[in-house]
């Protein structure tokens, strides 16, 4: 069993790219489907995990591709088990090769992130005194057999992550995806990092560039989390705020900023293609913020709001006492788990 404390250092990075094709309407499906190869990377990564585990493990991490268990993820600490298998119930072998999968479907930078929102964990729970908070109550579920030409679905999920990745027939899903942080600053391996430092200067560098006018066209009423979080949300508010082709050129490619800082977390091949077709998109997209610019202030809030594409930023601040703590998500609303 692995201790708390010693529970992040161990698994390495594994940063190899999938090669992989993104989902999206009919007519993108059909243009991309040769596009950039399959999903047989991600799935030797599943599948040598899946070697390494007991078949009473194995019981655990595996699911049915159609169990509707897929949705029942949540942004929220729990005491009780998530989907799969506890990073913590794994040996050191085991963990480093779930790692493994998480680095074979995210970029180089969403691996990152991934790591630092996992080692944040153990920073809150010290912090907060609560035993049930640490990096060891993440879990990762497979749904449906890992294969290059079937259909399977990755999650990990735990309080501030939710990667769900879903591979079909050359086709691929990265959403949705939860990412979230407390503390926002941690120390790994003697180095300072901030997990989702490119998210906030993406969210920086667009609102402090907008015009008085045209920040006052896109403000929208405040906003204390995201509003489509959970695994089975899919009811999204109103439109609100400005359409992006209402703002200036540069403001427009700022805007591209924040779809990429979001998008990237996929590997290179995926997220190219998506943000080509989440820009094609922004004659009907609205971009609303409300609270304030700077995405490290209690209250911070954007959102972007297309005919696919959701995302969203919340500066929560720690309940209490308005330190930072950062929610996101990001969803597709034509391709969520493939659906």
């Amino acid at each position: 069993m692995l201790t708390r404390r010693n529970f992040i250092a161990l698994a390495p990075a594994t940063l190899a790219a999938s090669q992989v094709v993104l989902s999206g309407c009919a007519e993108a499906q059909t243009a991309m489907t040769t596009a950039a190869g399959s999903p047989d990377r991600v799935a030797a990564a599943a599948s040598a995990f899946l070697d390494l585990l007991s078949s009473e493990q194995r019981e655990q991490v595996l699911y049915d591709g159609g169990d509707p268990a897929l949705r029942n993820w949540i942004y929220f600490p729990s005491r009780g088990d998530r989907n799969g298998i506890a990073f913590e119930d794994l040996t050191e072998e085991q963990l480093n090769a779930a790692f493994a999968v998480a680095g074979a479907m995210l970029s180089d930078s969403g691996y990152r992130q991934f790591r630092g929102i996992i080692a944040a964990e153990d920073e809150l729970g010290i912090r907060n005194g609560e035993s049930h908070v640490n990096s060891g109550r993440y879990f990762i579920a497979l749904f449906g057999r890992p294969g290059a030409s079937g259909r399977f679905t990755v999650q990990i999920n735990g309080h501030h992550l939710a990667l769900n990745t879903t591979y079909a027939g050359g086709l691929v899903s990265p959403t949705p995806t939860f990412t979230g942080v407390d503390p926002v600053e941690i120390n790994m391996g003697g180095e300072t990092v901030q997990p989702m430092r490119a998210k906030t200067d993406a969210y920086s560098a667009l609102l402090t560039g907008l015009s008085e006018e045209a920040r006052a066209a896109a403000q929208i009423g405040a906003m204390g989390d995201v509003e489509v979080g959970t695994g089975s949300s899919n009811r999204y508010p109103e439109p609100a705020g400005t359409l992006v082709t209402d703002l200036a050129a540069e403001d427009q490619e700022r805007v591209a900023g924040v779809v990429r800082a979001w998008v990237g977390d996929a590997t290179d091949e995926v997220a190219q293609q998506l943000v080509q077709l989440y820009r094609a998109d922004f004659g009907q997209t609205r971009m609303g913020w409300s609270g304030t610019t700077d995405p490290y202030a209690r209250g911070a809030y954007l959102r972007l709001d297309g005919p696919r594409l959701w995302i969203e930023f919340s500066n929560v601040g720690r309940f209490g006492n308005g330190d930072n703590h950062f929610h996101t998500i990001y969803r597709d609303k034509q391709a969520d788990y493939l659906a």
